[in-house]
């Protein structure tokens, strides 16, 4: 179980983690109306410092998925930034952790609707190193379960009670002993995890689905797309492509900002290059590393440090 920290915001406020409780009436609770962000921060022992990594990147992801659904987020980034800083250091973390901004219906009328009268930030941390085993590649499937598309909920909004149809995926991977597993959209193209974007590497050339397969906008996709291009010299193809394709590609990995850079072994029981972590994959795995503890004076401009 990763740490808890004692400290929480919640109605506008600092208040012990233990108390910052909802109403189980709540539309949050009752219907998943809510919108959210993963924010990671990395600490550097030799800086003393604690770096968080995209913040304002993620700040406009909420506020972007807030206008989606309609609710109210009335905090400018200055704001913003100033009670995740505070918040950490009344927390006093000094260790890598894992922020979880979430703006939800506070409303306990019972109609499933957004109101936007009564929406309200809560945030909680953790400590967090890996949440995928780093140490083998990942073993993986394709779920039986479908994508959600985004003429029936928004796939480009973070929304709380999306994440079901990620739990079914996910649930089903793990009870038939895999790590996680891969979506399928309705038109039977490869999508993303359960929580996480993907990449594949054939003949030197970087795949990665497009957003029009209903696929979350993620953070680090982003990130590793600007690595692959500029710093590795790689073309990235944004394309579709079949459940077959993955079978054959040289390497595999994920990216989110819990899963960060995370090795894929195999598919469908079916190994992907050697089974082991690919050279491609390696470094951009370390290029990130490097750059989320402030160590790369190149990419300071993504880092907001906490001390």
């Amino acid at each position: 179980m990763a740490k808890e920290f004692p400290q929480a915001y919640l109605n506008g406020k600092y208040i012990d983690s233990k108390k910052a409780l909802i109403p189980v009436q709540c539309k949050a609770v009752q219907y998943g109306l809510g919108i959210f962000s993963g924010i990671r921060g990395h600490y550097n022992p030799r800086k003393k410092n604690l770096y968080l990594f995209r913040l304002r990147e993620h700040y406009n992801r909420l506020k972007e998925s807030a206008k989606i659904v309609q609710m109210k987020f009335n905090y400018s980034y200055p704001q913003f930034e100033k009670i995740i800083l505070d918040l950490i250091k009344k927390n006093k973390a000094k260790e890598d952790i894992y922020l979880r901004p979430t703006l939800y219906a506070s409303s306990t009328s019972l109609t499933p609707r957004f109101d936007g009268n009564n929406d309200d930030l809560a945030i909680y941390m953790i400590s967090l190193k890996d949440y995928f085993n780093s140490t083998k590649g990942l073993s993986v499937c394709i779920s039986t379960w479908r994508r959600l598309d985004d003429d029936s909920i928004s796939t480009k909004a973070k929304i709380t009670g999306t994440y079901a149809n990620s739990a079914l995926a996910k649930t089903e991977a793990i009870q038939n002993g895999y790590d996680e597993a891969i979506f399928l959209n309705r038109d039977g193209k490869v999508c993303e995890a359960s929580g996480a974007n993907l990449f594949g590497i054939k003949d030197g050339v970087v795949y990665t689905p497009p957003l029009s397969a209903n696929n979350l906008h993620g953070i680090t996709r982003r990130s590793a797309i600007n690595l692959l291009r500029n710093d590795l010299g790689l073309e990235v193809r944004e394309e579709n492509f079949d459940r077959s394709t993955l079978y054959v590609f040289d390497e595999l990995f994920f990216t989110g900002t819990a899963a960060k850079i995370a090795s894929i072994a195999q598919v469908d029981k079916r190994k992907i290059g050697n089974g082991k972590l690919g050279p491609v994959t390696k470094k951009l795995k370390e290029i990130l590393d490097k750059i989320a503890i402030g160590d790369s004076e190149k990419h300071q401009k993504w880092l907001t440090p906490v001390y």
